[in-house]
């Protein structure tokens, strides 16, 4: 899986394809970084496309994949979008217009010469970087069609990057970006609706920019940083604000404010995990049901059992370890409520000790502070939570052995067919 990190370096370098901006922008071919917090090289990948639309609507974006043994593994591509170049007029025009009031065209103003000596401003319509961000993709997708692509970005970036692959039923990781639902198709809205998980969208708490447009999408993790609460301070939507852990994990601060964003980063992880562990197992499912003879005769779907075996085992134990983590955390959570709920009726005792046992809890019921409310129904919904993360388990499970059950079936078929060469 591609690392909250990586997908940060990536938006922040979306910016960089901007000629205007850049006087070494960033074109195919070029070779990206992705560093730790001691400056050690940990990823790199490699710029497949670029679009650089500066004179139309002014929409940057580029196409990359993670280098692996030299070469780009195109199995895995990331469209990272650029975010609002505050220099570029029309950038500027599109957080009004396409962000703002959800148009699909975008309106400028143009001088041209005139019969006389002036000239005269006339407006020009032309597509919205929401356009042509989708036909960027749509070029993308269309050049690796077995990719698992996944897009990014900052701010607009990450406007246009939500749009792109709700429409396209993709995964996302970005930053600090309004909420693109506006302008979303029917099946896309009904598809964010049922597949939660697929966007992720951080979110500064603090960040009055990023915070524009709701969260029609459901992409957001709003996290409390450690900065105050001034919407106007410009820092607090920059992308240098979010920090990460050694294995590049997006790293949420530990208070009252992000207890909700902890639990729904521990339901991303599992979610993530699910998808990206199905894609690989499919892929395998689908090359072994393919296959007429054993694994050495069968174009070397791999080298050996054992690495076939391995992948299945690594993403079983990938998943497994994120459910168990975030059925712990579900479990944890209610036990936080019955802590709750106690607390909230040993302090009315304490308040009003004139008061019997009935006319405290009726005192409590009045507004609207009951155990049905604080620990019953949320506790419903916990185990709702609980019941589906073993759903997906279980068909993650049945999967896995049935791969499991090819691979031997295959194994056995290679050793009875070397016996008979032998």
């Amino acid at each position: 899986m591609i690392s909250d990190r990586d997908y940060k370096v990536l938006a922040n370098n979306a910016y960089e394809v901007d000629k205007e901006k850049n006087d070494n922008p960033i074109r195919e071919n070029r070779v990206i970084e992705v560093r730790d917090s001691n400056e050690k090289i940990v990823n790199e990948y490699k710029v497949l496309k670029v679009h650089d639309n500066e004179i139309e609507n002014g929409m940057q974006a580029m196409a990359v994949a993670p280098i692996k043994n030299g070469k780009p593994d195109t199995s895995q591509v990331v469209i990272a979008f650029a975010g609002t170049n505050a220099d570029d007029g029309l950038d500027i025009l599109t957080d009004t217009q396409t962000v703002g009031l959800n148009k699909d065209t975008l309106t400028t103003s143009v001088e041209v010469p005139s019969n006389s000596s002036k000239t005269e401003t006339h407006k020009k319509i032309v597509d919205a970087q929401s356009v042509t961000a989708l036909q960027f993709a749509d070029e993308i997708r269309k050049k690796y069609p077995n990719a698992s692509i996944s897009t990014t970005g900052h701010s607009l970036g990450e406007y246009l990057a939500l749009l792109v692959a709700a429409e396209n039923k993709w995964l996302n990781v970005g930053f600090n970006g309004p909420d693109p639902y506006g302008i979303l198709s029917n099946e896309a809205k009904e598809w964010v609706k049922n597949n939660p998980g697929w966007l992720t969208n951080f979110r500064n708490r603090g960040d009055a920019i990023g915070n524009l447009m709701g969260n029609g999408t459901g992409a957001e993790i709003k996290i409390s940083l450690a900065m105050g609460l001034n919407p106007l301070k410009g820092t607090f939507h920059n992308l240098s604000t979010w920090k990460f852990d050694d294995k590049g994990r997006l790293i949420i601060p530990k208070n009252d404010y992000n207890k909700k964003a902890i639990q729904q980063e521990s339901e991303r992880q599992l979610m993530q995990q699910f998808v990206m562990g199905m894609v690989v197992l499919q892929e395998l499912k689908a090359k072994f049901q393919a296959s007429g003879g054993g694994l050495s005769t069968n174009e070397k779907i791999y080298l050996e059992d054992s690495q076939a075996l391995a992948v299945v085992q690594l993403a079983s134990s990938e998943f497994e370890l994120a459910m168990t983590n975030t059925i712990k955390m579900y479990q944890e959570g209610m036990l936080d409520l019955e802590k709750l709920w106690q607390q909230c009726v040993s302090k009315a005792r304490n308040r009003a000790s004139d008061l019997s046992h009935g006319e405290i809890m009726e005192t409590l019921h009045s507004l609207n502070c009951t155990e049905s409310t604080m620990v019953t129904l949320p506790n419903e919904e916990f185990r709702e939570k609980i019941a589906k993360a073993k759903q997906m388990s279980e068909k993650f499970t049945r999967l896995v052995s049935e791969i499991k059950s090819k691979l031997a079936e295959l194994v056995q078929r290679d050793q009875e067919l070397a016996r008979q060469l032998g």
